[in-house]
């Protein structure tokens, strides 16, 4: 099913620049038209699942945001696989199935009056796909097959106990638990990539089911954090032998853990390795990049809504002549479905795992070693 829509979608017409450059620029006032217009609907605490209002407000600038993207990188596979997830997460949290043609319906019009009708044909065409697609969108949300968030299956022991104890939030036992088996650096390595990723895949499944709420997702992540921080100190002091690493999340990206396990890992493997904290600026990020000159940035994104930002980074690393050089690895969560979409991107390299990673960079590594 999810390989017809890419057929039939793919048979639009891609949106123009100026089109898309139209649509940024009138972002706010169709946000604001769609806001009003939902509003006034007598239905509409019924459609949103008596959710809170700014929970509507939220989405729409997600949704404008997102919609922004997909123009600009002229890609309708990133539509198509993330439009099944965003009816499955919000309908698990009681907005109505009606709810979704109603709002596009909604940014139709917005679309049709706050730009020119010349310059409107393509864009209209694809929220027409999406409200003729509706049915097929339920069909694809239901099936977790199609959308690469079903729960992981546990292959061991410890990845078993481990997520049971996350689950409960006994940091204790998950402390106590990594103590008694994660001594060697294949350990730590076998730790990261099978058990801690297992269950973030876990908490995250589970609370797009809504079955864990926000702040029981936030103590799992929290959980992790200090247990990382616990094995760093013990691996600590790895004699670093290749260049310099920095790693970072895209802006605006909150999620870190993936990150930090990529730092650990590379230090590891001896890379001498710099790692920043959640949602730093391009500015900032690039202001480092100038004075480290490292060989490699490595950009972990987690949810597809910020892969614009990934590619805004990239493109303004890329037309620096002085940073030029750096090889720039990406990976996370939001390449699950796409895992060629990184070429979209303009990195040098996609790593799906922790294995991925370090193969890369040495094999960069080596080759720069070659061409002295």
């Amino acid at each position: 099913m999810i390989e017809e829509c890419l057929t039939t979608i793919s048979l639009l017409e891609a949106v123009p620049l100026r089109s898309a450059d139209l649509y940024d620029s009138a972002t706010e006032r169709m946000i604001n038209h769609v806001n009003r217009d939902l509003a006034k609907r007598p239905d509409i605490k019924e459609l949103i699942g008596h959710n809170p209002w700014p929970i509507v407000e939220l989405h729409n600038l997600h949704h404008v945001h997102f919609m922004l993207m997909v123009f600009r990188l002229n890609s309708f596979e990133l539509l198509v696989r993330t439009l099944p997830w965003f009816y499955r997460v919000n309908h698990l949290r009681n907005f109505s199935y009606d709810y979704f043609p109603v709002m596009l319906q909604s940014w139709k019009i917005a679309i049709q009056k706050n730009i020119a009708e010349g310059d409107t044909g393509q864009i209209v065409a694809v929220y027409d796909w999406m409200s003729g697609h509706h049915e097929t969108m339920i069909q694809l949300s239901r099936n977790e097959d199609t959308l690469g968030f079903s729960l992981p299956v546990e292959t061991d022991g410890m990845q078993q106990i481990f997520s049971a104890l996350l689950l409960k939030g006994d940091r204790q036992g998950c402390l106590k638990l990594v103590e008694e088996t994660v001594n060697t650096p294949d350990e730590l390595r076998h730790f990261y990539d099978h058990v801690v990723k297992n269950a973030l895949y876990t908490v995250g499944a589970l609370w797009e089911r809504n079955e864990l709420s926000v702040a029981e997702e936030h103590l799992a992540t929290a959980i992790i954090g200090r247990i990382m921080s616990a094995l760093y100190l013990r691996f600590i002091g790895t004699t670093q032998t290749k260049g310099k690493a920095i790693v970072s999340a895209a802006p605006n990206e909150f999620h870190e853990v993936g990150a930090r396990m990529v730092a650990d890992i590379l230090e590891l493997d001896g890379w001498d390795v710099n790692y920043l904290d959640v949602n730093t600026s391009t500015e900032e990020l690039v202001a480092l990049l100038k004075q480290q000159k490292p060989f490699i940035l490595a950009l972990a994104v987690a949810t597809a809504f910020n892969l614009k930002k990934a590619k805004m980074v990239i493109e303004t690393i890329k037309n620096i002549p002085e940073l030029s050089t750096i090889r720039i690895l990406v990976g996370g969560f939001a390449f699950s479905n796409l895992p060629r979409f990184w070429q979209e991107l303009a990195a040098d390299g996609y790593a799906a795992n922790l294995a991925d990673v370090t193969a890369q960079c040495n094999t960069w590594w080596q080759h720069n070693l070659e061409l002295r």
